[in-house]
């Protein structure tokens, strides 16, 4: 691969032309390679360059760009692909920044001739209380392509919100993320709707349209839709509910002028509803008066919609447009560049290399796995193996982001470049950082942590078992939303904090993948700011871990009040962990215990079926199949050289790949306030 021109692909898309169109695309780079982003530059095949804007998000250890995060202008053909490329040959100039001012009074934007003013209050309510501004607007970043700003407040002095608002340039429209926090003192506030009003100010033309084929417009001049879970069931859709649904918006028009608004992804985030008459437009972001939503203390969540100015255009070219926001041009790079970089595993193969079977297998695990509808659901699904076991007394359990499948959405996607595992990953994680961590807690422990799968997604524990920062990371480099990468260092230290509890420094006072988890995050921490101080921690596991192999011979673990045991994914989980430490600090001991842990496996949890067992008593060692006992085997081979490892877990390699067709459901059913679409837990993605 070709470092110094990096072909950019957009796969054929819409059916018009879009010119001026604001794109952004994030990768990384090889150490060294890179000091600064002030030389990228985007062109097209003819050389020219285009408006370009880039930061970075992450540094190796020598300063130079790990990640860098690029906005650009680009002109997308209709019904054509096209290839755009980036250089580093670029001259850093100055350009013309998009125009905004903050004062006392407020917040006030320019761009294409339309002024958006964001003032004191804002146009949003909560359950009819109205937003109101603490302190002033503050910018998150400026530039020629982008700008993006931020502000915080609560509403009449409940419940908190967040605020971000992104202009890009030339484009009469602003993205606005707009989070509610709950750090309300009881257990959990009765959610009735969200709102964003805007005032008539002489309009007489409204519309309203949804979609999820072809767009059905509803007009007049007291108009309203609402999207329910009746409308849901009853609503045929076949795309992958992550990159596409339909789109759902309401414009308010007269001649010469107008303003629409799109809820992004309003089915996935059901129900919403839009109501427009001579009084103004009222979108209701969350319209569950007739059923309240309990949303409990800690909790969060991001909704997103996109307020267009515009000059009276038609019904449907405001459709155009609100189809767009929905799923927007997205630009792939080539998996080489992801490769090169030494930031992902050993995940890479050439096209010649790989196993069609394999391959099938991974795209129908990915494809097959369960969703669930809902403003506090959707990025998240049912584990009905878990419910079954009553874990939720009866209720669904959530599977609350375990074994990370956003990060594992993440690395397929760097492997395929398959679009709508990136869009599987931003929506999970998405979920995870809004619903999963608990952001307000009297309990040390609890706060900034994340849940383990549970009933309402917060009724279960925070464990460190359970606590995973690697998506949030890929979230962050992917977006250049820093509130990702806040809240992993956040979770970092609650998994510090937990440590520091009497049951972690007993030998086998735990099982090895409590602390074993813990330090993957860790490490990931370390190598994503190159601090120090993330690595004291790791150090106190690794000689936990020696002093309870020489305690015990094995990582022997409690498990009834009268046995200590094997638990061979467990242990498993311990190695792949210290593997990545043994990649950042290169111990001997480290590397003897890993090996001695992969050779007690082999020699003592595998059975004649060709499989590992799932725990070592009588009553449970049946055949099991967890395939972080494959990669294990796997890390033991890479450092002996013996080949004998691998063989181990054949079997459960040949199990994990069997399947060959493409499995896909999209039977739906209504479980509590969720429309649930069946298939598998995403932990097995994971």
């Amino acid at each position: 691969m070709n470092m110094e021109k990096i072909p950019i692909y957009f796969e054929k898309y819409a059916n018009f032309d879009r010119i001026g169109e604001p794109c952004n695309i994030a990768f990384p780079m090889p150490k060294g390679r890179l000091k600064d982003t002030d030389c990228l530059v985007i062109r097209n095949k003819n050389g020219k360059a285009l408006l370009t804007q880039a930061i970075a998000t992450a540094f190796w250890s020598d300063g130079s760009v790990k990640w860098a995060y690029v906005d650009f202008i680009c002109d997308l053909p209709k019904n054509k692909d096209i290839t755009y490329y980036i250089c580093f040959d670029g001259e850093k100039t100055e350009v013309e920044e998009i125009p905004f001012e903050i004062n006392d009074k407020g917040l006030t934007i320019k761009t294409c001739g339309e002024t958006f003013n964001f003032g004191k209050e804002l146009d949003f309510y909560l359950n009819g209380k109205r937003a109101e501004i603490s302190g002033n607007w503050q910018t998150v970043r400026a530039g020629a392509v982008t700008s993006v700003f931020k502000t915080y407040g609560s509403h009449n002095g409940f419940m908190d919100f967040e605020m971000t608002l992104q202009v890009y340039k030339n484009c009469p429209w602003i993205k606005a993320d707009y989070r509610i926090i709950n750090k309300e003192k009881e257990d959990f506030v009765n959610l009735e709707s969200l709102c964003y009003k805007i005032s008539n100010t002489g309009e007489d033309r409204f519309t309203i349209g949804t979609s999820n084929y072809l767009t059905k417009y509803t007009e007049g001049e007291d108009i309203s839709k609402k999207i329910d879970a009746e409308y849901l069931m009853y609503d045929a859709n076949e795309h992958f509910a992550e990159s596409f649904y339909g789109t759902f918006f309401g414009d308010s028009s007269t001649e010469g002028r107008g303003t629409s608004v799109t809820v992004f992804q309003t089915y996935q985030n059901f129900p919403s509803e839009i109501c427009i008459n001579k009084e103004g437009m009222n979108v209701k972001i969350l319209s569950a008066e007739d059923k309240p939503l309990k949303f409990f203390r800690g909790m969060a969540k991001t909704a997103t919609i996109f307020i267009h100015k515009h000059k009276g255009i038609s019904k449907e070219e405001v459709n155009l447009r609100s189809l767009m926001f929905q799923m927007p041009d997205k630009g792939v790079w080539p998996s080489e560049i992801y490769e090169q970089s030494s930031c992902f595993p050993e995940i890479f193969l050439k096209k010649e290399d790989r196993i069609r079977e394999v391959e099938t297998s991974l795209a129908q695990k990915f494809d097959s796995r369960g969703r669930a509808y809902g403003f506090i659901h959707w990025g998240d699904n049912i584990d009905y193996h878990y419910t079954s076991q009553g874990r939720g007394l009866g209720r669904a359990v959530w599977v609350n982001n375990e074994y990370d499948f956003g990060h594992a959405a993440f690395v397929y996607y760097a492997r395929t470049g398959t679009r709508r595992a990136l869009d599987g990953m931003l929506v999970s994680v998405r979920h995870q950082m809004d619903v999963d961590i608990i952001h307000c807690s009297d309990d040390p422990f609890r706060l900034d942590g994340q849940v383990t799968h549970s009933a309402d997604h917060v009724s279960g524990k925070v464990e460190i078992s359970h606590e995973w920062v690697e998506g949030l990371l890929d979230y962050y480099h992917a977006t250049a939303d820093k509130e990702a990468l806040d809240t992993a260092i956040r979770m970092g230290h609650n998994i510090m904090r937990n440590l520091e509890k009497p049951r972690y420094k007993q030998k086998g006072g735990v099982n090895a993948r409590e602390t074993g988890w813990a330090l993957r995050s860790l490490c990931a921490l370390y190598v994503e700011t190159n601090d120090s101080k993330w690595l004291a921690p790791c150090d106190s596991i690794v000689e936990h871990f020696t002093a309870w192999k020489e305690e015990y011979g094995e990582w022997l673990a409690p498990y009834t009040d009268h046995t200590v045991i094997r638990v061979p994914f467990m242990i498993s989980i311990a190695i792949i962990s210290l593997m990545r430490y043994y990649s950042i600090r290169e111990d001997k001991n480290i590397r003897d215990m890993i090996i001695s842990a992969a050779e007690d496996l082999r020699s003592n949890a595998y059975l004649d079926s060709g499989f590992f067992y799932y725990k070592e008593l009588s009553s449970l060692k049946r055949n099991a199949g967890n395939t972080t006992l494959l990669e294990a085997m796997v890390i033991a081979y890479k450092l002996t050289g013996d080949k004998e490892y691998l063989k181990y877990g054949l079997k459960t390699f040949e199990t994990a790949v069997e399947g060959k067709g493409v499995v896909l459901s999209f039977a739906k059913k209504i479980d509590e306030d969720a429309v649930v679409i069946s298939g598998n837990s995403s932990k097995g993605v994971g």
